[in-house]
């Protein structure tokens, strides 16, 4: 066994038992530009068909051991050389030899004695005619996979045989067994499901019957019994004469690119919590919903409504849990709007309900009849929520404020119709919650007033329009000052003078409240501060604190940071917090309290007996003082009830050992009253008005010399005495 030098040529195994036959072959095959391999017999040739590959074999019929005949059939066992061109020599000219050749699995034969140079003319031949085989079964087998990868199978019809060739991905595509079935159009449109059949088979004899390629979707049963969806393009074939011979059509399943696509859709269209339409596609609708009622002159409503007190169930019972009670209320709101619409007797044509954000839903109702319709469907929403929610074994309860805007009086552009819907719920949740209300006109300017304070607002601090003032509080014991009220103050370059009644419900809607009310803490501590160094006579300050604060996770850590960036001593510190606080959560309010406590600081609660606390329920918080409400200090003189309550309140706060402050002291009768009646603190307009730091510190000696004056005497005459008894 020889093999002759390496290189990029073929190689040609020649097999031949005779010395001489091998030597002229090899010779011949060499100077055409092959390369070889020798075996001088059956057992050898096989050996070296293990160790090398050649690309033709040249092999001898008569062989001692094994004939050509049984070397040919053990090569064509061989999964390697299955394609591998086989030339066989015989010295027997007749069909039975060269039957036994082409049985054996050869490729061609020659007879000897043989011509060797067309011989080597025909292996060449031999060797083009195995590499175009094997690149067209590549070609093939890569158009097999590129058609499974992409699920695309071809098909055509010729109409002078009436047969019709599927791929392999076509039978795999429709789940047909080609062993079992022949392919034909009418098992193509056998596979069609039923909901496309007409459909397509109408087609078929569109571009059968004239001039008509083109492109149809329709959806087969596959093997598993479930529907996909299949694109078909179609290419008719003419002959010269314009006659139609064949059809020829790719067919690619598409389905998984539908279910995405409809998943994008969902995504995109539909709130994926509650599967309500979302934000975006009810403007859409509300889009249509213009256009329709410009068109027909109806008119139409938007519902915006929201869940009261939503908030408390995400902190009481965690997010989950929530989540799931928005869905519950999304399917019970549907419901109950699929019921309503079914009434002969409905005053609107269709609704529309979608999820807008958080727990905020929105609803048309398309060709309403009145407002009485939408006050009516407004009443069956709110009465839904009477009974609990059952949610994962919770008992959830809630309600629904609800505001309606109209086309055309209240709005014709979507943004218009959704902001004056909201600004109607919102006017219904400031009614006391579970509410219904429509929009009204009048409160457009209130509204451009309250956006337009709401922009300025944090550009206002940015830019120094905010300034603390401070109103001193005075000991009615020594007659003399001791600490100061810190209060806000904005007066910005664009909208001039901003009462706090004002901005300051603003800032706690939108959250703005927790920056501003740090930066009075901080401006305010650093002003004291600065006061006590010097001596002043103010050395204690008063800040007022929202609930928005209080509830912040860390707000004693943050008064702790205050003090120690200020230098200020915990004691120079008192926290004015409103009864509402102490309501919300008795729990959280005493921790929070304590831990204020613990830092040092004075706890008072302002504006008291305003809110929900009684003199009771102060037992369980550490307080330091009660500031009594300026309302009932105002009249104190004249109204007998204002006097009862005030005395009622300072006697009650004694026994409990609790300061008392009175604020909205005008007067000097006021002032007579307060410390004939045992009150500790008051601050009010009679001693001084609120003003900024540099003013306060210049009208120090004008108060001083007359609160010197106030209780030297002067002003406590037995007339005021008598007044406040």
């Amino acid at each position: 066994m020889g093999l002759s030098q390496q290189s990029n040529t073929p190689l040609v195994l020649v097999v031949d038992d005779d010395n001489t036959t091998r030597m002229m072959a090899l010779e011949f095959i060499s100077q055409a530009g092959f390369r070889f391999l020798e075996a001088s017999d059956g057992s050898e040739a096989l050996q070296c068909l293990a160790n090398e590959e050649p690309d033709l074999i040249l092999l001898d019929v008569e062989m001692p051991g094994l004939s050509g005949y049984d070397v040919c059939s053990k090569i064509r066992t061989m999964p390697k050389y299955e394609n591998t061109p086989v030339l066989m020599l015989t010295g027997l000219n007749n069909n039975e030899a060269i039957d036994l050749a082409y049985n054996a699995g050869a490729t061609d034969f020659a007879t000897k004695p043989i011509n060797w140079s067309l011989l080597c003319h025909r292996l060449r031949y031999m060797y083009r005619a195995s590499k175009a085989a094997e690149e067209l079964a590549q070609s093939q087998m890569s158009l097999q996979v590129a058609q499974r990868i992409a699920e695309l199978g071809n098909w055509s019809y010729d109409f002078a045989t009436k047969e019709m060739v599927w791929s392999d991905q076509m039978y795999a595509m429709f789940g047909v067994d080609s062993n079992l079935h022949k392919p034909s159009l009418k098992l193509f449109c056998q596979s069609v499901h039923p909901d496309d059949n007409i459909r397509v088979v109408e087609w078929f004899k569109g571009v059968t019957s004239k001039s008509k390629s083109g492109t149809i979707d329709f959806k087969i049963v596959a093997k598993d019994g479930q529907p996909r969806h299949v694109r078909q393009v179609l290419e008719q074939v003419f002959d010269n004469s314009g006659k139609l011979i064949q059809l020829q059509a790719t067919v690619q399943d598409f389905t998984d690119r539908r279910i995405a696509e409809k998943r994008i859709h969902q995504l995109a269209y539909y709130d994926e919590l509650t599967g309500l339409a979302n934000r975006t596609l009810f403007s859409e609708i509300l889009k249509k919903a213009i256009k329709n009622a410009d068109e027909s002159k109806d008119q139409f409503a938007v519902l915006y409504f929201d869940l009261d007190d939503f908030k408390k169930v995400n902190d009481t019972f965690g997010h989950s849990i929530g989540d799931k009670m928005i869905h519950a209320v999304g399917e019970k709101i549907e419901s109950a709007l699929r019921e309503h619409e079914v009434k002969a007797n409905r005053t609107y044509k269709s609704s529309t309900i979608a999820r807008m954000s958080g727990d905020e839903f929105t609803l048309l109702l398309d060709k309403i009849e009145n407002r009485e319709a939408v006050a009516a469907l407004a009443t069956v929403l709110k009465n839904l929520f009477n009974e609990p929610l059952q949610v994962d074994g919770h008992e959830l309860f809630t309600s629904l404020s609800i505001g309606s805007a109209l086309y055309p009086e209240d709005g014709d552009s979507v943004d218009t119709l959704l902001k004056n819907a909201d600004i109607a719920m919102y006017d219904a949740k400031r009614a006391g919650k579970d509410h219904y209300r429509f929009f009204s006109h009048d409160r457009d300017a209130e509204l451009a007033r309250y956006h337009a304070v709401e922009d300025r607002m944090r550009t206002a601090l940015k830019e120094n329009n905010f300034e603390v003032f401070y109103q001193p509080q005075v000991d009615l014991i020594t007659g003399k000052v001791n600490s100061a009220e810190a209060l806000l103050r904005w007066t910005d370059d664009v909208l001039g003078f901003v009462s706090p009644v004002e901005f300051i419900p603003i800032a706690e809607e939108n959250g703005f409240i927790l920056e501003l009310g740090e930066w009075v803490l901080r401006t305010a501590c650093d002003q004291t501060k600065r006061w006590v160094d010097e001596g002043f006579d103010v050395q204690k300050i008063a800040v007022n604190i929202s609930v928005l604060q209080f509830s912040q996770a860390g707000f004693s850590d943050l008064i702790e940071s205050v003090l120690i960036d200020t230098g200020l001593d915990a004691n120079g510190l008192k926290l004015e917090i409103t009864e509402s606080v102490l309501a919300v959560d008795t729990n959280h309010a005493v921790n929070a309290l304590q831990a204020l406590k613990h830092i040092g600081v004075d706890l008072s609660i302002d504006d008291f007996g305003t809110g929900y606390s009684s003199l009771s329920q102060l037992k369980h918080f550490p307080i330091d003082q009660l500031k009594i409400d300026q309302s009932f200090i105002r009249h104190l003189t004249e109204n007998s009830e204002d006097k009862a309550i005030t005395q009622a309140i300072i006697a009650m706060a004694d026994s409990m050992n609790i300061s008392v402050l009175a604020e909205g002291v005008e007067t000097a009768e006021h002032l007579d009253f307060l410390r004939l009646n045992g009150c500790d603190e008051i601050q009010g307009y009679y001693v001084c008005k609120p003003m900024g730091a540099v003013s306060l510190e210049k009208e120090m000696g004008h108060i001083n010399r007359l609160l010197g004056d106030v209780f030297s005497g002067t002003h406590l005459s037995s007339t005021h005495l008598k007044k406040a008894s």
